[in-house]
């Protein structure tokens, strides 16, 4: 749960904590303590009996004001649990950053799985959010540049420029293995008839636009693509291909394949903004705190309208 370091730290909490609790000498103890009967002899003593009883007195006060401590020591414990666990995500998102894409069908509920991710991982929210919804893989771009969902007007349909769905994300270089996990668990087993198939989780959006491909720089000679294939072996096994993308491939599906895409060769484009933070429709709707992160990203300028139409038509 912790580091090594912060486990130590915590145990040592507890343990002193716990020390509160064992008074080294109780005040039980002292009064049991017996003295001459002698009048002499008790008349010597008193000054004595009464320096102990005060002792005793002082003893209990402290031992009080200790447990009284040690109370407020453990009902203090969850907040120090999250204390240590908030600054455990906060290193996680620090260091070198990368940016990523990873597609697989759709892409409304592949971002709903990043944005899931970031915050589960690296502790972040709001703006500090980075997974976008966009396009990938083509060898082609539209007029001025534009790369466009489907629409009536055919301005720069990324299916005809040979793109598919991806999301992208800023990650710390250390969290390539936690993000290339989670993108590996997203294919899904289908048990038929007389067979099993693992693929994605739609497979009846067919096309190469929505083939399952994944972009880092430098592709497969990246000093992080060991790290891709290690995630993708634990995950799918010895079975499924990691193959070096070259622009506009075909449909994955029943293939077992996954294009590896320098995404410096070939980029992301962002989506529209009505397809950013958007339900998905083979899912429960993600709710309206989900929902409105695309008017607080538009508000404060991190996404904005990219020269395609916003919608079909």
């Amino acid at each position: 749960m912790f580091p090594c370091n912060e486990r130590r730290h915590a145990g040592t909490v507890v343990f002193l904590l716990l020390g509160f609790l064992s008074p080294v000498v109780s005040g039980s103890s002292l009064r049991r303590l017996s003295f001459p009967k002698s009048r002499v002899a008790h008349r010597l003593k008193r000054p004595r009996m009464e320096g102990l009883r005060s002792q005793v007195k002082v003893q209990d006060e402290e031992n009080n004001l200790s447990r009284r401590k040690a109370l407020g020591g453990f009902l203090s414990m969850p907040l120090l649990l999250a204390s240590l666990d908030s600054r455990k995500t906060a290193r996680a998102d620090s260091g070198n950053s990368m940016q990523v894409y990873f597609g697989a069908g759709c892409f409304w509920h592949i971002q709903h799985e990043f944005i899931d991710q970031e915050k589960r991982s690296l502790g972040r929210d709001g703006l500090r959010l980075t997974s976008l919804t966009g396009y990938a893989g083509g060898k082609s771009i539209g007029e001025k540049g534009r790369v466009c969902y489907h629409n009536m007007r055919q301005v720069g349909d990324y299916g005809r420029l040979g793109h598919a769905e991806v999301v992208q994300m800023t990650i710390p270089e250390p969290m390539l293995k936690d993000f290339a996990t989670r993108y590996f668990n997203l294919f899904v087993k289908y048990d038929l008839p007389g067979i099993t198939i693992v693929d994605r989780a739609d497979p009846q959006d067919k096309g190469p636009e929505y083939r399952s491909l994944l972009g880092l720089p430098g592709g497969i000679h990246s000093s992080s693509f060991p790290i891709i294939k290690d995630a993708a072996k634990e995950v799918l096994g010895d079975s499924w291909k990691l193959v070096e993308g070259q622009g506009n491939e075909p449909d994955t599906l029943l293939k077992k394949t996954i294009y590896v895409m320098d995404s410096e060769k070939f980029p992301f484009h962002v989506a529209e903004m009505y397809h950013q933070f958007h339900n998905d429709f083979q899912s429960p709707p993600y709710g309206k705190e989900y929902n409105h992160l695309r008017d607080t990203f538009r508000e404060r300028g991190v996404i904005s309208e990219t020269g395609c139409p916003e919608g079909m038509i």
